[in-house]
């Protein structure tokens, strides 16, 4: 399937055509034909996989380009930086279609400026933080109950930082007939009274495999045991070359250590991402970023949840965070679209236990060590698994080897009775395969949809 397939108006393919987007991804597949029919969504995916286009497309299609005097959309976002890449998205895909206002209204930025854009006309389309965006409403100069679409995004983070009053009191503004949409990589318990209110006849989308992580994306745990971080760190820095590494720290007060670290292994550019920079140095260091002039960035949790930074090799994360979420949406900065990349974690005894619940949710982590200062793979023995007579593919292939005792045979029988156990195995795992693909589908489904909506 391509773009071109979904019937968006022209001004979008011929905007599609100039940023070189041809083939949709997984979510982008499911999600647009529903949202291009007014359906509303909770869609949850892989970070990297594309669902900022994957609701902004259609919204932008279906958007009434006579009515642009009018809010249309309103897009709500945890951080400043994701809002401006949204912005950013959206600016591209209305490249050949001047007739749509989109503004964007975030925390740091000059209020007064933003009340004297929007006095004599409204936008089209609204991307913004919750608290921003409340407070335009509240005093009148944002009319949002106009919109016929809103999208949540990276709803979880909303809710972690605090914003979900701001939100469920803009939406329980919105007329009875407005799609609303959520969208996240990671949808937690605690979001079910929200998604209870909200949501309750949205149709669950889910691109995510057992896996909460990207596919491409390599996990390599690191067992420091009585080394310091820094000399650690010193040794990863010195192994690997990468594109971009981002190293992600738990504590804003943790990044200039870091950095200095950092120069004194002879790197002297490095960017940095947090909550400290104000608003003019943090576009300032994401546009930096995005022109790609840093190799190495050292990054807080929440500054850089979201961000789009293309060509990320290598994540390093000195610690696991509190919320072991957000280590997904760390590793989640590399290994996007058809890229590859490596997610680095400094453990010892204290975080072992974070270890082990990535692991329960499905994260295969590579296991190293140091070996005369260098990273070593460690190879982890698998117990072997016992033979168990009574599973069908056991039974099948007995009966094909007493066909052959106590018989005159011909000779090669061995070769042909070898080829007859091997397409009845590979006859039986196919279909045990068919199963068990059908029957975690089904079930993954339901269960999500309980508990996303249960009592």
């Amino acid at each position: 399937m391509k773009f071109s397939d979904f019937g968006f108006k022209k001004f979008l393919n011929d905007a599609l055509e100039e940023i070189n987007f041809i083939y949709p991804t997984k979510i982008q597949e499911k999600v647009i034909p529903l949202i291009k029919k007014h359906k509303s969504v909770i869609a949850q995916s892989h970070t990297g996989t594309g669902k900022t286009h994957s609701f902004l497309l259609p919204i932008l299609n279906n958007i009434d380009y006579n009515e642009t005097n009018k809010i249309q959309c309103l897009i709500v976002t945890p951080t400043r930086e994701l809002a401006r890449q949204i912005f950013k998205n959206t600016k591209e895909l209305l490249k050949f279609n001047d007739k749509a206002k989109v503004a964007l209204f975030v925390g740091g930025d000059d209020i007064e400026k933003s009340v004297q854009n929007v006095k004599t006309k409204q936008p089209t389309i609204v991307i913004g933080t919750p608290t921003r965006l409340k407070k335009m409403y509240e005093e009148g100069n944002l009319f949002i109950t106009t919109a016929k679409y809103v999208v949540i995004d990276e709803c979880d983070m909303i809710f972690n930082l605090g914003f979900i009053d701001e939100v469920d009191l803009m939406l329980s503004k919105m007329n009875k007939n407005v799609n609303i949409s959520l969208f996240s990589a990671t949808i937690d318990n605690s979001l079910k009274p929200f998604l209870k209110k909200y949501f309750l006849n949205s149709i669950f989308i889910e691109t995510m495999d057992s896996n909460p992580t990207n596919k491409n994306i390599k996990h390599i745990i690191i067992w420091t045991k009585n080394k310091e971080n820094k000399d650690i760190l010193r040794i990863i820095v010195n192994s690997i070359n990468p594109y971009i590494c981002m190293i992600f720290l738990n504590k804003k007060d943790q990044i200039k250590p870091i950095i200095n670290l950092l120069n004194q292994f002879g790197i002297k550019n490095v960017a940095e991402i947090h909550g400290d920079l104000d608003s003019r140095q943090r576009i300032n260091m994401q546009k930096r970023i995005q022109n790609g002039e840093f190799k190495w960035i050292v990054a807080s949790d929440v500054a850089a949840r979201g961000i789009d930074i293309d060509g990320v090799s290598h994540i390093i994360s000195i610690d696991l965070p509190k919320d072991l979420n957000y280590y997904i949406h760390r590793s989640g900065r590399t290994g996007r679209n058809q890229y590859s990349g490596e997610s680095y974690v400094l453990f010892n005894s204290t975080n072992q236990y974070k270890i082990d619940e990535l692991k329960s949710k499905g994260i295969q982590f590579e296991n190293f060590k140091l070996v005369n200062n260098q990273l070593q793979l460690v190879n982890v023995i698998k117990k072997k698994k016992e033979f168990n007579v009574d599973l069908p593919i056991n039974i099948e292939t007995k009966k094909i080897i007493d066909k052959y005792k106590n018989k005159k045979v011909k000779p090669g029988y061995k070769k042909r009775r070898k080829a007859e156990v091997d397409q009845v195995k590979k006859e039986i795992r196919r279909k045990h395969i068919k199963e068990s693909i059908a029957k975690i589908k089904k079930d993954k489904y339901k269960k999500r949809r309980e508990e996303l909506f249960d009592n």
